[in-house]
């Protein structure tokens, strides 16, 4: 096997992840003119109040990721896997960085109101009714679920954690706590922080 092509690979997989998650950054911002139309046929969809089993597992649908990390890293302590603990170490960074911090911040710039309130933005609040963009579940997510699929790119359930991820930012417009365009821009900052932090820190790909 030619040892260039795993470094071809990686190459190609870094080109990808960005250029998915420029495609997402841009659609976020095209959708912002069509959330009015798409809420009107999510609520035909959906009809008030939010489905009390969507909204339980829309709220804790993430713990599945949160506990595969945890007993990845349990795992990588036992067995002394270095790799897998850098991997999991990257992960958590990813997570604080974007998937918390990075997202927070955005979410006050904008001031974006709950679909409950309307569309409109209020500029540098910190009013929990204007906290809907972006979305911090799907960015947490989509920083899981790029990670993950990272692990398991070799493996025929490589996109498994990604759909899981693309589920879990959907039910966030369905039970009515985004906007079809904050879910997106979650989607995008997500991947933004997964890819460079697994192409920052570069942990050694875990093996097999």
């Amino acid at each position: 096997m030619n040892h260039a092509d795993p470094l071809k690979k990686e190459v190609a997989l870094k080109k990808n992840l960005f250029v998915l998650a420029a495609f997402f950054s841009l659609a976020a911002f095209v959708m912002l003119f069509f959330d009015g139309h798409i809420w009107i046929l999510v609520k035909r969809l959906v009809p008030e109040p939010p489905n009390r089993t969507l909204l339980f597992i829309s709220n804790r649908g993430l713990y599945i990721f949160y506990l595969i990390f945890a007993g990845l890293l349990v795992h990588a302590l036992v067995q002394k896997r270095e790799d897998l603990k850098n991997l999991c170490i990257a992960w958590v960074k990813a997570e604080v960085i974007f998937g918390f911090a990075a997202v927070r911040v955005m979410k006050i710039i904008f001031g974006r109101a709950r679909p409950p309130v309307g569309f409109d933005f209020s500029f540098f609040s910190l009013h929990d009714r204007h906290n809907s963009f972006p979305s911090g579940h799907a960015a947490d997510a989509f920083v899981s679920g790029v990670f993950l699929f990272y692990l398991l790119r070799d493996s025929k359930y490589r996109f498994a954690p990604l759909l899981y991820a693309l589920l879990m930012a959907l039910l966030r417009v369905l039970v009515y706590e985004h906007h079809p365009s904050d879910v997106t821009m979650g989607m995008a900052v997500g991947i933004w922080g997964a890819s460079l932090m697994l192409f920052r820190e570069r942990p050694e790909r875990p093996r097999a």
